[in-house]
């Protein structure tokens, strides 16, 4: 199978494990969202931040590394083995007999023992990584798909039913130090690559050389992104990061669902047209253009139906965190640019400029986040959206100055998607202040959503058919020959 033909199936395998485990994981979400207080959830919700910023340090850059190197080397994977398994253990070790004693003296017991539970988890990812690692490289996403959607399937009913039996916050840990640990497991066995009792200085020079670039800007992402979301908690409380936390959660599921996979599987496809400059600006180019036609709609029509889809999901005491999604949605723009930033810069060997457009976004985040923090979560959430519009035209330069790709090109690639989503958003939501105000909440919200998709494909079709007809030449050669005929306007 050629490359693209690799890239397509796994990224179709990938998008059908994320729909299943996100599905999975959104039902646990909510059980617990009506069960819980926004109180009880922030507390782990605020936990998981620290969660997050450590695995960044456990990954390290190294398995993003081991999938740009030409060829696979055991030994060179060992190497990076054995630093990833003893960064793990340290983390965890540092958290449970340093942070933890400190955060319960000083904070909440129950915060400083849930962060004590979930830091078994940094152990288990440390220990897995690289043979995850070798999986993507290999284009085995369907490996990693099929095993990962039994077990995220069994942890979140593990999580639903402790919920419902009284467990309260221990459901949420409990559910993902099974899910990490299950899949972990199957997918080490899985793997081809055993670890060797080998190490070398030398090799960790290497590894270090590219990851240390990649780590620092994958930090200062997770920093800029969970910063706002720590000074929530810290000056706020654990409720304003319920709101927060409860806010993002569509938008995460929605990325997780469609980005992420792509992202994952593009890391391989971008690795490979590292040596042709002009070749790695086109695939930026025509992923972008791809994901705007699916991301600009979805973002869009969330936020147009937010406050309702909130409602109806999580239960009336989560209403401010309605408007939050309302925020973070309006990012779509400089996010559907930036999604495929990263991945085309450390394909160009350009970890530095990846470095440095994240150091950007993570300084604006502060000082966006600070700025918000005084509007409570709907600030924060609406300072962070207008900080990556701000700073979006100086990743874009430096998009250029690895590919070649113009700003105004890359603009250009996804005015159609986006301006055709802007204009459904509108009438959107005039038609649910105005026209459908008195339906009820169910109602309503299924008349906006299927008006939105009317919308948005009858624009797409008159006034932007030229982006709707790249896409669709673009998997046009995978789908049947008779099915390509119906589709007129495919070449």
């Amino acid at each position: 199978m050629s490359l693209k033909g690799r890239f397509i199936s796994s990224s179709l395998w990938s998008v059908g494990a994320s729909v299943f485990d996100n599905m999975a994981s959104l039902f646990t979400f909510i059980v617990l969202a009506r069960i819980l207080t926004p109180f009880e959830f922030g507390t782990v919700a605020f936990a998981l931040i620290f969660i997050s910023l450590s695995r960044v340090f456990v990954l390290a850059g190294i398995p993003d590394a081991l999938i740009r190197r030409e060829t696979w080397d055991d030994k060179f994977a060992s190497t990076a083995f054995w630093t990833n398994s003893a960064i793990g253990i340290t983390l965890a070790l540092g958290l449970c007999l340093g942070a933890v004693p400190l955060v319960i003296a000083f904070y909440d017991r129950t915060f400083g023992l849930v962060l004590a539970a979930l830091s078994a988890t940094l152990v288990i990812e440390g220990l897995t990584a690289v043979h995850i690692a070798k999986l993507r490289r290999d284009f085995l996403h369907k490996i990693i798909a099929r095993r990962g959607i039994a077990t995220n399937i069994i942890s979140s009913v593990i999580g639903v039913v402790l919920a419902l039996t009284g467990w309260g916050v221990w459901a949420i840990v409990i559910s993902r130090v099974v899910a990490v640990s299950t899949t972990s497991l199957i997918l080490w066995r899985a793997s081809s690559f055993r670890p060797q009792r080998h190490f070398s200085m030398t090799e960790l020079t290497e590894i270090a050389r590219f990851s240390g670039a990649v780590l620092g800007s994958q930090l200062l992402n997770q920093a800029g992104n969970q910063l706002p979301a720590i000074f929530l908690g810290t000056l706020l409380g654990p409720a304003a990061i319920g709101q927060y936390r409860v806010g993002a959660r569509p938008l995460e599921l929605i990325t997780n669902l469609i980005i992420v996979p792509l992202q994952s599987t593009a890391v391989s496809v971008l690795s490979r047209r590292a040596a042709d400059r002009e070749s790695l600006g086109k695939a930026y180019t025509r992923l972008t253009c791809a994901c705007a036609v699916l991301s600009c709609p979805i973002f869009f029509g969330i936020a147009a139906v937010s406050p309702d889809v909130v409602e109806l999901a999580f239960g009336p005491q989560w209403q401010e965190a309605g408007y939050v999604l309302l925020a973070m949605c309006l990012i779509v723009g400089a996010t559907t640019l930036g999604y495929f930033e990263s991945p085309t810069l450390n394909a160009a060997g350009r970890s530095d400029l990846t470095f440095l457009t994240s150091l950007v976004g993570s300084v604006g985040n502060v000082i966006g986040g600070l700025f918000g923090l005084q509007f409570g979560a709907v600030g924060v959430a609406a300072a962070l959206t207008i900080r990556a519009h701000l700073t979006m035209p100086f990743a874009l330069s430096l998009i250029r100055t690895a590919t070649g790709i113009r700003a105004r090109q890359a603009v250009a690639n996804i005015i159609g998607p986006y301006h055709a989503a802007a204009w459904m958003f509108g009438l959107v939501t005039f038609t649910r202040l105005f026209l459908l105000d008195d339906q009820p909440l169910v109602m309503r919200l299924a008349l906006c959503i299927a008006l939105g998709g009317v919308l948005y494909t009858v624009l797409m079709l008159l006034l932007f058919r030229k982006s709707a007809t790249a896409v669709l030449d673009e998997i046009a050669p995978f789908l049947p020959e008779r099915l390509r005929g119906k589709w007129g306007f495919i070449k």
